[in-house]
């Protein structure tokens, strides 16, 4: 049964808090514009800026529009591609945004960035060797990438590969200590491999230092004390995840399984129902649900 997300980071940075992605930067004389003469490389530049500011404004196909119009112009620019890449990907376009990262990479292999753009795109599609190896030439390229070992770490836990992830989950809190995202991650792969204290611990650091999306933080912390028997202190946490997301059903779901565990039937019939409409394809909120109506129904007999 799933009580936990991950904070993924998609570099412009399950449920896990999140795959983290980031704009895209030149490196170096990546944007150096091909053109011989002045007039095309200051049109160039134009189109650039224009790129940079439709996304920038939410337009996410004028930007798309203005990056294609480059590309055909200069179909070698390195950081073009990965621009491109990168706003399809914001566009919910997945495969073609796959398409033009490995572009980019392949004509800038030094490019860290694109690598974990690359990688959190591939590790989206399920394609998890790949995006590992990506995520793992983003670090090779830049060892200090903290958000990309905190990717690298989630693409290793969906592979399968638990041990290895709170590997790339730590390393990324060696390189940044302050980093929320790692330490809740590492929480809820440390709560997977039984260590439930130092998940409790792992997500509680996670809460001091703030997070891309405190419900998921605070769901996960409740779920490490609800599998240590804490129900009290887990319900305090999951209604912190409510107030920090009123509408994140996976909390309400969760809170329910906590009220059941402490004797409040009616209290988590409520709940589930909330789960429910919230999320109306939980199977395991009806499943709960149906069994705490038996309950309710015995203990009215």
């Amino acid at each position: 049964m799933q009580r936990r997300a991950i904070q993924w980071v998609l570099a412009v940075s399950l449920v896990w808090v999140s795959i983290e992605g980031i704009r895209p930067i030149p490196v170096a004389a990546d944007v150096v514009l091909a053109a011989d003469a002045e007039e095309s490389s200051e049109a160039l530049e134009a189109l650039i800026q224009q790129g940079e500011a439709a996304y920038a404004a939410g337009d996410l196909e004028t930007a798309e529009t203005l990056w294609r119009s480059l590309l055909r112009q200069q179909p070698e620019n390195a950081f073009a591609h990965a621009w491109l890449g990168f706003v399809l990907d914001q566009a919910n376009k997945p495969l073609e945004a796959v398409l033009f990262y490995r572009r980019a990479v392949n004509l800038n292999p030094d490019d860290a960035i694109t690598h974990n753009n690359l990688g959190n795109t591939l590790a989206m599609l399920g394609m998890y060797e790949e995006a590992i190896a990506a995520l793992e030439q983003a670090v090779e390229v830049d060892p200090t990438y903290a958000q990309a070992y905190n990717n690298l770490g989630i693409a290793q836990r969906r592979h399968g590969n638990l041990n290895r992830a709170i590997a790339a989950y730590r390393r990324a809190i060696e390189i940044d200590d302050d980093y929320g995202n790692a330490h809740d991650n590492l929480g809820v792969a440390l709560a997977l491999q039984g260590e439930l204290d130092e998940a409790v611990a792992a997500h509680e650091r996670a809460i001091a230092l703030g997070t891309s999306n405190l419900a998921v933080t605070y769901n996960n912390l409740g779920a490490s004390l609800y599998d240590q028997g804490q129900y009290d202190t887990a319900i305090a946490a999951y209604r912190q995840s409510m107030e920090a997301d009123p509408n994140y059903p996976l909390t309400y779901r969760n809170l329910g399984d906590a009220l059941l565990a402490t004797g409040q039937v009616d209290d988590a019939i409520l709940i589930y129902r909330r789960a429910l409409e919230l999320n109306p394809e939980d199977d395991t909120a009806r499943q709960n649900l149906e069994e705490a109506i038996r309950l309710q129904d015995g203990a009215s007999r």
